[in-house]
């Protein structure tokens, strides 16, 4: 039984570790999941509790930063607070509408839409979308290199 549950947790920290390039795809449960299942199978004791923990934390951290990073990127580019919230209410639409091109649309959509209700010309709407757009691409960087250190804190609690 540790064998096979070994094997799913090391394929769920693979797709999670290679999801973590697509926006909004649900890696970081993955890697917890997978984590979880690793140290099941290992017997779970105190330090695997601390791994765990770190892991969950990282991966909390990650998916908050994707949102914070669209909204960032939409203000830096002068949108107002109905685009910042147009490109992060875009953002958690484009997970369910149009995959998955619809995960980067969302957000532009999203900020240029809150923006043309606040009043904003085109170009200064379309603007704050290219910059929620911006901060999707940054958000997906910060939440690749959040994968990567859950995976090596997974591998590195393997050889200790």
């Amino acid at each position: 039984m540790a064998t096979v549950l070994t094997v799913i947790a090391f394929v769920l920290l693979v797709v999670g570790l290679i999801g973590a390039i697509i926006p909004n795809f649900p890696d970081s449960v993955l890697i917890v999941v997978g984590a979880l299942l690793l140290t099941a199978a290992d017997g779970l004791t105190w330090s695997d509790g601390v791994l765990l923990g770190a892991v969950v934390l990282i991966a909390l951290a990650a998916e908050g930063l994707v949102y914070l990073a669209q909204a960032y990127g939409a203000k830096r580019a002068g949108a107002s607070w109905k685009g910042v919230v147009g490109a992060v209410l875009g953002g958690v639409l484009g997970l369910f509408i149009l995959q998955p091109v619809g995960i980067l649309i969302g957000p532009i959509v999203g900020a240029v839409a809150g923006e043309l209700i606040g009043g904003k010309r085109g170009g200064e709407a379309f603007r704050a979308g290219l910059g929620a757009l911006v901060g999707t691409l940054g958000g997906v960087v910060l939440k690749f290199a959040a994968a990567v250190t859950m995976v090596g804190l997974v591998a590195l609690s393997l050889f200790l």
